[in-house]
């Protein structure tokens, strides 16, 4: 049961992460990747997160 929810789990965030704008056209992904990841986890989840850039990122309400 464990690895299904895991799995489950990981599909939700993959699904909900394109919910997410971002304003970056450059070829440091990494860089955005690393802020989206930052933001999802401060702001309290994918869908209260604003905007992500490679120099940060704003939270929905915020």
């Amino acid at each position: 049961m464990k690895p299904i929810l895991i799995a489950a789990s990981a599909a939700l965030t993959l699904a909900l992460t394109g919910c997410i704008s971002v304003s970056d056209h450059s070829a440091k992904s990494a860089k955005v990747q690393e802020n989206t990841d930052l933001a999802v986890s401060v702001c309290g989840g994918p869908g209260n997160v604003a905007e992500v850039s490679r120099d940060g990122y704003r939270c929905k309400g915020r």
